[in-house]
């Protein structure tokens, strides 16, 4: 999982959007133009920086041009909420269409939408880490054990310990990891020239000829 912080929208344009009627919310969320869609393109583009272009759910690398952007409570269920900046992340087909699809991650509902309780780790509200434990589990394995009920349930909805997602995790944190590492060696590399050249001598001062 991924801890989001809430980008800087146009908040007049939320609440702009959030003032329409609930019915027609679904619906108008489908459109591309005009403000819908104005919103939907800066949604992508600050969470696309926000999440460093990983899955809020799995923190898969997000290969698609056009991630998707997906309602944690979803607008089908929760009509009022389609365009609350909270509730939007952006995650990849598996956990979006596949692992969560139309699934109520609401405990308790509040009206309040903050004050809802939420079964699985919220990117926006939760740390990851008071749910999650990570742990190398071989060369080419990352581990993730519930430390929660809410843990335990983000686990099971996304199937995160399936044996392709355990190696996937690691092959993203070697190629995450590969350029730090050929920093720290051309810094090496530089640091070893620097050691091995003569000091500069200063330049002789010359003197101006007479005529």
């Amino acid at each position: 999982m991924i801890k989001i912080r809430v980008p800087a929208y146009d908040w007049a344009l939320v609440q702009n959007l959030s003032r329409r009627d609930d019915g027609a919310k679904p619906t108008l969320w489908e459109r591309t133009t005009g403000r819908v869609g104005r919103f939907k393109r800066d949604v992508t583009t600050l969470l696309t920086v926000q999440q460093r272009r990983r899955c809020a759910y799995c923190r898969s690398y997000l290969h698609e041009d056009h991630p998707a952007r997906d309602h944690v409570a979803p607008k089908a269920v929760y009509p009022k909420w389609t365009f609350r900046p909270e509730n939007l992340v952006l995650a990849c087909y598996a956990c979006n269409t596949d692992r969560k699809d139309t699934y109520d991650p609401i405990e308790i509902w509040h009206r309040k939408y903050r004050r809802c309780r939420f079964k699985i780790v919220h990117p926006y509200f939760d740390a990851p880490g008071a749910h999650l434990d990570y742990s190398i589990g071989g060369p080419r394995q990352i581990l993730i054990a519930g430390i929660t009920a809410k843990g335990d349930e983000t686990i099971s909805r996304f199937e995160l310990m399936t044996p392709e997602r355990v190696k996937e995790r690691a092959a993203d944190a070697l190629v995450e990891e590969q350029p730090n590492r050929l920093q720290q060696q051309f810094q090496n590399s530089y640091r070893a020239v620097l050691a091995t050249r003569a000091p500069l001598k200063p330049a002789a001062r010359i003197r101006p000829t007479r005529l």
